[in-house]
Formats: structure tokens, sequence, C-alpha cells
């Protein structure tokens, strides 16, 4: 079976780690915000709101926890797959429904209507991404011992990747604004 080399493996798993936490800190600034979120996908009865939206910040949390933490990789993996791709289908679902003008809540729920994510073929494709990178540590890791430059490399190639992620969810989101702008 193939392996990977450790250094893509651990800049993949710290940066799986880094969208999940940024993802439920901002659940956790305004949860009653994120449950009218799960309300507007409509995708379940609107009196579980609450439950399941603590339900996703308690699950996320779990997936960051066992990434960081090293103790439940494989699992946390899993877990992380199978959120990105619950959200995606309900993504898809509400797309397949016209309504894209409801906010996406991936980072959270937007807290005024500039800031608002709608849902988009580009949140799909996110999510795909996101799971083909996830995949990445299910594949066994070769054996070669980490240096302190390797290290170095792995922190700054995580946080380069996660600002280059952030970009690129805010010119997304912000399309439509930009389009305005040009002639």
């Amino acid at each position: 079976m193939p392996e990977v080399d450790p250094f893509y493996w651990q800049v993949v798993r710290w940066l799986i780690a880094s969208v999940f936490t940024v993802a439920c800190v901002h659940k956790l600034n305004s949860i009653a915000a994120f449950e009218n979120v799960v309300r507007d996908y409509a995708l379940l009865p609107a009196g579980m709101a609450p439950l399941v939206s603590r339900l996703i910040i308690v699950l996320e949390a779990a997936v960051v926890a066992g990434l960081v933490s090293g103790l439940w990789i494989p699992a946390a993996a899993a877990l992380a797959v199978m959120l990105i791709a619950v959200y995606g289908s309900g993504i898809a679902i509400n797309l397949a429904r016209g309504r894209r003008d409801i906010d996406c809540g991936c980072f959270g729920p937007a807290g005024s209507a500039e800031g608002r994510h709608a849902l988009s073929g580009w949140l799909l494709l996110r999510n795909l991404s996101l799971i083909a990178m996830t995949a990445l540590l299910f594949v066994p890791v070769a054996e070669r011992a980490l240096t302190w430059l390797d290290l170095c490399t792995i922190a700054a190639a995580t946080a380069a990747g996660l600002a280059a992620w952030s970009a690129a969810d805010q010119l997304m989101a912000n399309a439509p604004r930009l389009q305005r702008l040009l002639p």
C-alpha cells in the first residue's frame, strides 16, 4: 500500500483541525444565530434546531480534539468526512430547491446581511476538496523522523494553507458584491 510522507500528513492533520476550530469557535460565538441557520436549511423540524445546532458544535469540537490530541486521528478524520458530507448534502438539497439566499453557516452565522455566505456550487466544491484532503489521513504514514525544520515548515504551511483557505472563502462569499463593482 502506498505511504504518504509524514510532512504532508501532518500539514493536512493540522489544517483540517484549524478549519474545524475556526468553524466551531464562530458557531460558539453566536449559538442562537447558528440555531437560526440550522432552521433555515429546512431539513429537519424547526423544533430540532437547538439540539442539532449544539450537536454540530460538539461533533466539530470532537474532530478538533481527536486531531490535536493525536489519540483518535482515524476516528476524528472519519467524523470530519461525515460532517463535511452532511453539510454538502444540506447545501446540495437547498440548491436543488432553488434556495441560494440562506447563509451557509459554515463558519458560524453571518453577523449581517453583508456578511452572509449564500449557498453556491463553490461550497460543494470546497467541501469535496476538504473531504479529499481529509482522506489523506487514512493513508499509512511513511516512517521518517521529522526534524525541527520539518516542524517549523509544517507550522508555516498550515498557517499559509489556512490563510489561503480563508482568503478564497471570503472572495467567494463576497463574489456577488465584487461583481457589482466591475464595469
